[in-house]
């Protein structure tokens, strides 16, 4: 009876030591790490906020200048100190097998005026103003069975409403034999008006052994000479991810204080509806797929573009856009999407 006795109190002792002891890990748990598993990822809000686009100020599908011409592509961009002006838009369409660049511009996004077709055998544009007013234009030019990179230089708004352009230069490809494209500007410094002393930074794709497109970044110095190096990193990252097709166009941009890219990611080689849009960090590093959502459940998402303008009254606005391939996208949203939403 003793020894039994004895026992019991050891084993109600260790019982009460065992819910003291869970009771504190409780506490625990729910003090420091549930907390931590709660709380979403500065990212995540970024990648609802994209994602979410049915409560966007506005959204538009199939979008097309008043001429019904296509906007592929579409970049958006707002000159400095032109906030009352509206909205200015580079493009490129496809007629009779040629491609074309085009200068648009809209007062409220929906309904955009064709201002000026900039050149010929020509697509995927972007842009940059410089601190001086003039822009650069990058995109790619091709040719039967090859395309590269052109810059063009205009010195100011109206110069690239009417197209005169006082400087070009046709980059030779360094990386791929047929082909690289989808240029977009990393960082522009200039001492001159003519770039005669610069540096031009930028990423582009290059068509890895005539096969698939892979990432590189390049630096163009005093508008002439050219240095270009595969993005072996990023590459390898996006691949890991399941990006085992074209790897593309690209888009910098700031959200709350950090810089994101949005990047284009075929997920199969050959396979148009397996594009996706990946949300990468300030290095290029992917994060996490994206996927926007539509009224008809479009998957194919390609040529990403992200710009921050102000709408009349000063109100800061994030302006996303993408191409919605015809392969994983309904009939009637096929296209070039817009979205415009509020800056918190």
């Amino acid at each position: 009876m003793i020894r039994g006795k004895l026992r019991f109190k050891e084993v109600y002792s260790l019982v009460k030591l065992i819910s003291s002891f869970s009771k504190k890990l409780l506490s625990f748990l729910i003090l420091v790490i549930a907390p931590a598993v709660g709380k979403n990822k500065p990212w995540e809000s970024l990648s609802n906020t994209l994602e979410n686009t049915d409560k966007a100020q506005i959204r538009v599908f199939k979008l097309r200048d008043h001429e019904g011409r296509g906007m592929d592509c579409l970049e958006v961009f707002q000159p400095r100190n032109k906030d009352k002006e509206g909205y200015y838009g580079v493009s490129h369409s496809l007629k009779n097998g040629v491609f074309a660049i085009h200068l648009t511009h809209s007062p409220d996004f929906e309904k955009w005026r064709h201002l000026k077709e900039l050149d010929q055998h020509a697509s995927q544009a972007t842009i940059h103003e410089t601190g001086d007013g003039a822009f650069l234009l990058a995109y790619e030019k091709d040719a039967p069975n090859s395309c590269w990179i052109r810059l063009r230089l205009y010195q100011s708004l109206n110069d690239l409403k009417t197209g005169q352009f006082s400087r070009e230069i046709d980059i030779p490809r360094t990386l791929a034999p047929t082909a690289e494209g989808t240029p977009s500007f990393e960082e522009v410094k200039t001492s001159t008006k003519d770039f005669s002393n610069s540096e031009i930074k930028l990423r582009f794709h290059y068509f890895q052994n005539v096969r698939v497109d892979q990432l590189a970044h390049a630096t163009l110095t005093d508008f002439k000479e050219w240095k270009a190096a595969p993005a072996t990193t990023i590459n390898t990252a996006i691949k890991k991810l399941g990006g085992n097709g074209n790897l593309g166009d690209r888009s910098k941009f700031s959200w709350k204080g950090k810089t994101y890219y949005l990047q284009e990611v075929q997920s199969t080689r050959l396979d148009w509806g397996s594009w996706g849009i990946f949300l990468c960090d300030e290095n290029g590093l992917p994060l996490g797929r994206i996927r926007p959502s539509t009224p008809k459940k479009s998957s194919a998402f390609s040529n990403p573009a992200i710009s921050r303008v102000k709408d009349a009254q000063g109100n800061q606005l994030l302006v996303f856009s993408a191409f919605l391939h015809s392969k994983g996208s309904a009939l009637n949203e096929a296209g070039q999407m817009l979205t415009v939403i509020a800056e918190e």
